[in-house]
C-alpha cells in the first residue's frame, strides 16, 4: 500500500475542456494561426496584444515562437502548448512540428489531444496537390484516431477563390478515403487577418463555421463519458479514519453506490462516497479529478484500477509503437512499461511491420526500431495490463516503454489487440 496523504480541498474542475494539436509545414501559417487564435481569444496580457492592435498583422507568429533557434530556422522544434478560454470552454493547444524527422514530436502532441487542425497554405497548393508533409501529418492523425479539421490559410493571398478551397478540399479528401479518416471538416482562413479563426470575415461565399467553432464542436476522444468507467488510482489520501483513492477518471462515469472492479484480479468493491474539489458529490465523469472511498476496506494501491464490471487484462498485446528514443531498440531487452500510473517489466517480442507514412504502405521487411519508425509489434508484460483498445479508450489503451538504466523514453504505444 502506497503511503497516505492527506486530503486537501483543490479548486473543481472546468467543466468542459478541449485538447487540439496543430501541424503545418513550413511557411504554411501555424504559428501565426496560434498567435491569432491566443489574440482574437483574448488570451494575451494587454501589453502582449497592444502591438497586434487592427486586423492586418504580419508577426503574430512571434507570439508562439518561444526558442531562439526557432526563430533563426524558421522551424519549430518542440512540442510546445498554450492555453486559452472562451465562456464556453477551455483549450489546450498542442503546437506540434511538421518535419518528418519530428515525428515523434508530433505522435506525443497527438496523444494528449481531441482533435487535430492541419494548416494547409492555399496559396501554395496547384492542381490539389499537397504535400508530403500534410499526407504524413493526416496519416498520423488517422493512426491517432483523432478527428481532422483542415484550416486552409492565406485565402486571402489568392483572392479568397473558391475554386481553390475547393481543390484543396477535394485532394485532402481523396487522402482521407484512403486513411479511412470518416470525420473531416475544411475552413477557409486568413490567419493574419483573422477572417473565420475566431470572428466571421471574408469570403461571401463561406456561410460556414469559424475554426473555433469547429474546435468547440469536436468530439471529444479522451474524456468519453459514455464509455466504462476507467479510473486509474494515483494515490490514496486519508480523511481521519476513511480512506479515499484518488485519481482522473479517464472514461466513463462513478456514482454513488455503483459496484466498480478494482485491479487485475476485478476486486468487487461498493463506492460509498466520491469527492471533487474535496467536496462531496453524487457522481463524476470523464475529466474529473476525483477521490472514492469504498463501502468496505480493499487492498488498492497506485497503479490499480477503478473499472466498470467487464474490465480484462492481458499479459501479451499487438500495439502500435513510436519510436522516440534515439537507441534504437535492443532486440530481447527489458524495458519498463508504464500504463497510466501502472509500472511493469516488458519486452517487445517482435516487429510485425512498419507503418510507410510516406505512403500509408505496411513494410514486413523490419529488422528493428529506429528513432520515428512507427511500427505494429508484440509486447508481453510480466504482470498484467489493461487490455483496453486504443481506439475504443485513448485515455487507457496506451502506454510508455522506458530504459530501466537511463530512464529514457523509448516508445510510445497503442493497444490494437490482445492476445492469447
Amino acid at each position: 500500500m502506497d503511503g497516505a496523504t492527506t486530503l486537501l480541498r483543490a479548486p473543481p474542475a472546468l467543466d468542459r475542456q478541449i485538447r487540439f494539436m496543430t501541424a503545418g509545414s513550413v511557411d504554411d501559417g501555424k504559428s501565426t494561426l496560434i498567435g491569432r487564435l491566443l489574440l482574437d481569444s483574448g488570451a494575451l496580457m494587454r501589453d502582449q496584444a497592444a502591438p497586434y492592435d487592427g486586423d492586418d498583422v504580419h508577426d503574430l507568429a512571434a507570439l508562439t515562437d518561444g526558442l531562439e533557434a526557432e526563430r533563426a530556422q524558421g522551424i519549430t522544434i518542440d512540442v510546445a502548448y498554450r492555453y486559452f478560454a472562451t465562456p464556453q470552454a477551455s483549450f489546450i493547444i498542442a503546437d506540434a512540428p511538421g518535419h518528418e524527422q519530428y515525428t515523434r514530436n508530433m505522435v506525443t502532441a497527438a496523444s494528449v489531444s481531441d482533435v487535430a487542425v492541419l494548416v494547409i497554405d492555399a496559396a501554395r497548393v496547384e492542381r490539389g496537390v499537397l504535400k508530403p508533409q500534410t499526407r504524413r501529418h493526416a496519416a498520423i492523425a488517422a493512426l491517432m484516431g483523432l478527428d481532422v479539421i483542415v484550416a486552409v490559410n492565406k485565402m486571402d493571398a489568392v483572392g479568397w477563390s473558391r475554386e481553390r478551397f475547393e481543390d484543396v478540399r477535394a485532394a485532402f479528401a481523396d487522402i482521407a478515403g484512403e486513411l479511412g479518416l470518416s470525420s473531416v471538416t475544411c475552413v477557409p482562413i486568413s490567419a493574419r487577418r483573422g477572417d473565420n479563426v475566431v470572428r466571421r470575415g471574408d469570403p461571401e461565399w463561406w456561410n460556414g463555421p469559424t475554426l473555433l467553432d469547429l474546435i468547440s464542436q469536436s468530439r471529444p476522444h479522451i474524456a468519453q463519458r459514455n464509455a466504462p468507467l476507467r479510473l486509474p488510482v494515483q494515490t490514496m489520501l486519508r480523511d481521519g479514519e476513511r480512506r479515499f483513492y484518488a485519481g482522473r477518471i479517464e472514461a466513463g462515469e462513478i456514482k454513488v453506490g455503483d459496484e466498480a472492479h478494482v485491479g487485475p484480479f476485478a476486486t468487487r468493491a461498493t463506492v460509498a462516497e466520491i469527492r471533487v474539489g474535496g467536496r462531496a458529490a453524487p457522481s463524476a465523469g470523464a475529466g474529473a479529478s476525483v477521490a472514492v472511498r469504498f463501502g468496505d476496506e480493499r487492498d488498492v494501491s497506485r497503479g490499480d484500477v477503478i473499472a466498470a464490471p467487464g474490465v480484462r487484462y492481458a499479459r501479451s498485446v499487438a500495439a502500435d509503437v513510436c519510436w522516440l528514443d534515439e537507441a534504437p531498440w535492443a532486440k530481447g531487452r527489458r524495458y519498463v512499461l508504464r500504463q497510466g500510473a501502472l509500472q511493469t517489466q516488458a519486452v517487445i517480442d517482435g516487429v510485425r511491420f512498419l507503418h510507410d507514412i510516406a505512403d500509408f504502405a505496411r513494410r514486413p521487411e523490419a529488422p528493428g526500431l529506429k528513432l520515428n519508425d512507427i511500427a505494429r509489434v508484440g509486447v508481453t508484460t510480466r504482470d498484467p495490463i489493461l487490455g483496453d483498445l486504443y481506439a475504443e479508450l485513448p485515455g487507457t489503451g496506451a502506454f510508455v516503454l522506458f530504459d530501466p538504466d537511463t530512464h529514457q523514453t523509448c516508445a510510445a504505444g497503442m493497444i490494437r489487440e490482445v492476445l492469447k
